[in-house]
């Protein structure tokens, strides 16, 4: 980390992103809901938690470090409209000896407001803020072993999960019925361990809405003849695996639902072959474009993108994807959610796969049959 910061010409690093807050200091209680930071300087070997004064103790408990690096601002600072903690935090910056310094923020952290970096700065005249967005993101791309293990865990939850949906999923019931079965199957999976809140929600893709990628679950009943795709996935630990599959009512796919599967196939087959550390971003993508080119069907959007920790709304890492034009080296243990989704009018299929980058090639984490499955 100090490295990154020094390359980036930065004395003290504002850390807002739940996700870096957890990768860093193991904080994970829900206390971003009021401005929350990590204050990782250049003249303290030891990162300082920074929140609301009533989730200092679950920090304590939850975090690597000692009392003195878990600070708490006072309750009179939280949503007031003639004050910030943003206020607060001033003084703290100052008595650590950066009132003077380069200081780095995240530009693009959902947890970072305008109002919030606008009293900082204010109260912080001298300070020169620099836009670090991405410092940490891409930090947390390669993996150690331990993350990797999550992982695992997690692709197995997401496995379980999926099995379980696609079991309930008939004519007649209800999408927010099979809903309250996921979020139950991934928190509670099997005797070995428990599972935690994805980052991502997951995702109902029938009737109508089965045309967009990201659709909101609700009560409307399944229905004979649809193709149902499901984005799923299951979090150990906080460490996200993404698994997408379809299904289909009925005993018997329609032509063009069957063109489409056999498309897909064939290009997570070639993603696959292709995959492995040395190569660019972007060549993941290629060797999908391929395939599209030959069966004359076209997809905007990136196929895939690295995965991790994950709080929501998002379990992507935001720091590398797989599309044209991203010439990031590939190294080995980063991990990406590919997902081949086609949404087409009036219906969709998804096609997913969490995977490890090794030298070799790829290890798939996620273990769950292919193909669309029929159920009449």
């Amino acid at each position: 980390m100090q490295e990154a910061m020094a390359a980036a010409g930065v004395d003290l690093l504002l850390v807002t992103d739940a996700n870096h807050i957890y990768w860093l200091t193991g904080a994970e209680d829900w206390a971003f809901y009021t401005p929350l930071y990590v204050l990782v300087s250049a003249k303290h070997s030891m990162p300082f938690w920074y929140g609301r004064a009533m989730d200092r103790p679950g920090a304590q408990m939850s975090t690597w470090l000692d009392a003195d690096h878990v600070i708490g601002y006072p309750e009179d600072y939280v949503q007031q409209t003639d004050r910030h903690p943003s206020d607060h935090l001033v003084g703290v910056i100052a008595d650590l000896g950066h009132a003077r310094s380069a200081v780095g923020y995240e530009s693009e952290s959902y947890y970072f407001s305008i109002r919030a970096f606008d009293h900082l700065r204010k109260g912080l005249p001298n300070a020169r803020f620099l836009d670090c967005d991405l410092l940490v993101n891409r930090l947390r791309m390669e993996k150690s072993d331990a993350e990797i293990a999550y992982m695992r865990d997690a692709a197995g939850i997401a496995a379980r999960t999926m099995s379980h949906a696609m079991e309930l999923i008939a004519p007649g019931v209800r999408q927010s019925e099979v809903m309250a079965e996921i979020f139950k199957t991934q928190i509670a999976p099997d005797e070995r361990f428990g599972g935690t809140i994805t980052g991502l929600s997951p995702i109902i893709l029938a009737g109508e809405k089965a045309a967009t990628a990201h659709p909101a679950w609700n009560d409307d009943k399944f229905e004979s003849g649809q193709t149902i795709a499901l984005e799923l996935g299951g979090a150990r630990r906080r460490y996200c695996s993404g698994l997408a599959r379809t299904m289909h009512l009925g005993t018997g796919l329609p032509d063009e639902v069957r063109r489409t599967e056999a498309a897909v196939e064939e290009g997570m087959q070639s993603v696959l072959e292709c995959l492995r550390a040395g190569i660019e971003a972007q060549d993941v993508h290629a060797a999908w474009q391929k395939v599209l080119d030959r069966h004359g069907l076209k997809k905007d959007s990136r196929i895939g993108y690295g995965i991790g920790v994950g709080f929501p709304p998002d379990w992507g890492e935001r720091a590398v994807s797989l599309r044209r034009g991203d010439n990031t080296i590939l190294k080995p243990n980063m991990t990406f959610h590919i997902i081949l989704g086609m949404w087409m009018e009036g219906w969709g299929l998804e096609l997913s796969e969490t995977v490890r980058v090794t030298t070799a090639g790829f290890e798939c984490l996620t273990q769950f049959p292919h193909g669309v499955r029929l159920k009449g």
